[in-house]
């Protein structure tokens, strides 16, 4: 107890970040926890803080749980990059095993952060670091309305949140919700998503020079995969107008309103198609949705699409009809590719979409906003051109990796230095 103490004082006198952007030495042991056997989004940012993290004085770990006896693609990644990564052995979400487990590894590795990225691993990491000196830090991302069991569990989460040392988001909107149900200023950080604004240059990079690195050709081999099925998915389209949409068939998603507003988007323009980007439990209701409403042979489901970002240069306007969100990968990727954009007014998509400059905002559960929006940009092709480039131009500027490295070491010396209570 009394080293980490003396850990805390020394982080908090050379004023919690040093110049070189990183946390005062000694190294810190930061291990980030994940859930969840899917790789998407929140998967997607936790590899890219793991990578940016072993260029700092932290030492970076990675803990998830596998429950059907093979290890999850983020702990491959993360041991691709070389960091040392463990993996729960458990028979499903509710095994006590695997709190027995978890409190285990956290006595053998002694990590002076956790942080936690979902509802499952910030319950298991908070019982299991009790009377250890640990602190804890939960990366929340919003909630969905994806059934009534989810829903239940995002309501323990927001109050597991209040036993928390420090609460990372995503947005300044739900900085704000947190602040007004009761976490201070000071408990709640804004760490927004970032996009890889140098994919292009690195794609081109990886085609004139022998990768060596396990991570490296990860990613090579990632992108093998994909370039026939882009092939063979775009050769399809030729000539057609593509629309792209992307995320989790859920209800916050608003695939509905989507479906619902293409009649009248293919009335205006006739060789359009609608390709939607995702699985979920709502796709045999929202393919049903399609024939009904004449569509059927216009909108394609891909179900889930590793690689999402090498898509978009065969697209032509990317579009976000959410009913909720924190902020979406798909919409930084989408505007650091260039696309022009349509989304709606909710979460932190404001905060990164000027309506009229970088994309069009409107309101929410709205076929008819929506339709008349896609129409507007199909319909000008220097108006989608410039907002698209002004999409790119701000996703560079505030939205890289990089400049979200500095956020974190900021949160991290932060919860470090703060006084035990």
């Amino acid at each position: 107890m009394k080293n980490t103490f003396s850990l805390l004082n020394t982080i908090a006198s050379v004023n919690r970040i040093s110049s070189s952007n990183s946390l005062s030495s000694p190294k810190v042991k930061v291990m980030h926890i994940r859930a969840s056997n899917f790789f998407g989004g929140p998967e997607k940012q936790i590899i890219e803080h793991l990578r940016l993290l072993q260029g700092t004085q932290t030492q970076p770990l990675l803990c998830s749980f596998y429950e059907k006896g093979g290890v999850t693609e983020l702990a491959k990644r993360a041991t691709a990059l070389g960091i040392s990564s463990f993996s729960i052995p458990c028979f499903g979400a509710y095994d006590p095993a695997q709190l027995i487990r978890l409190r285990g590894l956290f006595n053998s590795e002694r990590p002076e952060l956790i942080c936690t990225h979902d509802y499952r691993s910030t319950f298991l990491s908070l019982v299991g670091r009790a009377g250890l000196p640990t602190r804890q830090i939960a990366f929340w991302r919003g909630t969905t309305r994806e059934n009534l069991k989810v829903a239940v569990y995002y309501k323990i989460e927001n109050w597991l949140l209040r036993k928390m040392d420090h609460v990372a988001v995503v947005s300044k909107e739900q900085r704000n919700f947190l602040i007004s149900h009761g976490l201070s200023e000071d408990e709640v950080s804004l760490v927004p998503n970032a996009v890889d604004i140098e994919q292009e240059e690195k794609e081109g990079e990886i085609e004139q020079n022998e990768k060596q690195g396990p991570a490296e050709r990860l990613e090579r081999q990632d992108d093998e995969k994909q370039s026939s099925r882009r092939t063979t998915l775009f050769s399809k389209f030729c000539g057609k107008t593509i629309i792209a949409a992307a995320g989790r068939l859920s209800p916050e998603k608003g695939h509905k309103y989507l479906i619902e507003a293409m009649p009248r988007v293919l009335a205006s323009k006739k060789d359009a198609v609608l390709l939607v980007f995702g699985d979920g439990p709502l796709r045999n209701d929202l393919m049903k949705l399609a024939e009904r409403v004449g569509c059927g042979n216009s909108i394609y489901f891909l179900g889930f699409v590793p690689g999402f970002s090498s898509f978009l240069n065969n697209v032509d306007l990317f579009v976000l009809p959410s009913l909720a969100e924190g902020l979406p990968n798909a919409l930084l990727e989408a505007l650091a590719a260039a696309k022009p954009v349509v989304a709606t007014a909710v979460g932190g998509v404001p905060e990164v979409v000027s309506n009229g400059k970088t994309g069009i905002l409107i309101s929410p559960e709205d076929s008819d906003q929506l339709a008349g929006a896609i129409i507007k940009l199909l319909s000008d092709a220097g108006l989608a051109r410039a907002m698209g480039q002004a999409g790119k131009e701000t996703v560079h500027k505030s939205y890289s990796f990089q400049k979200q490295l500095q956020l974190l070491i900021e949160v991290y010396s932060k919860t470090l230095a703060a006084e035990n209570t």
